[in-house]
């Protein structure tokens, strides 16, 4: 796991990420696909921070990759929901329909916007489901990269505001499950 404080160095795409939050949060849950720059430009701002952290700042070793799903995910005072349940990241529709098991090679979540909250700690059970987790605290300017699909995960209740973050997972092929893509 790799945890970057302050990972956004340019202060104008800060900007740019908070002026657009509610366009960025609008899709909540929709799980997005884009086949990555070297196939397509990056023309919106959740393709261009994918862009800022995997093309750009490259933090993981250099992978065969066909694309990247992506999510925002609000937790909290008005998202309908409060915490996301213990998981690991996989195809889900090939999951359900032949009962194979495909994972991204890694997850990435980051924490676009600033954010006043209680509670929404990211818990990574890195030693196994059944020990304790690494809790992480959503931050703004945040980014944690892990293996979402091999390392069960869970998002602890809000308790106070609106926990704001954006999951991008780097897959080698693109899963079935139904993705809006882009």
């Amino acid at each position: 796991m790799i945890v970057v404080d302050n990972f956004i160095k340019d202060p104008l795409f800060l900007k740019q990420l908070e002026e657009n939050k509610k366009e960025f949060f609008s899709e909540n849950g929709t799980y997005h696909w884009w086949n990555g720059w070297w196939n397509s430009p990056d023309d919106t701002i959740k393709k261009q921070l994918i862009s800022y952290i995997w093309r750009d700042y490259p933090m993981y070793p250099s992978v065969s990759l066909d694309g990247f799903e992506y999510w925002t995910g609000q937790f909290g005072e008005g998202a309908g929901t409060d915490k996301l349940d213990m998981h690991l990241d996989k195809d889900e529709e090939l999951w359900k329909s032949k009962g194979e098991l495909s994972s991204p090679i890694v997850g990435t979540v980051f924490y676009p916007v600033e954010m006043d909250i209680e509670g929404g700690y990211l818990e990574i059970f890195s030693s196994g489901p059944e020990k304790q987790p690494e809790r992480i605290q959503a931050k703004h300017n945040r980014l944690i990269i892990f293996d979402a699909g091999g390392t069960h995960h869970r998002v602890t209740a809000v308790t106070k505001g609106t926990r704001s973050a954006i999951a991008i997972n780097l897959w080698d092929k693109k899963p079935e499950g139904e993705l809006k893509f882009e």
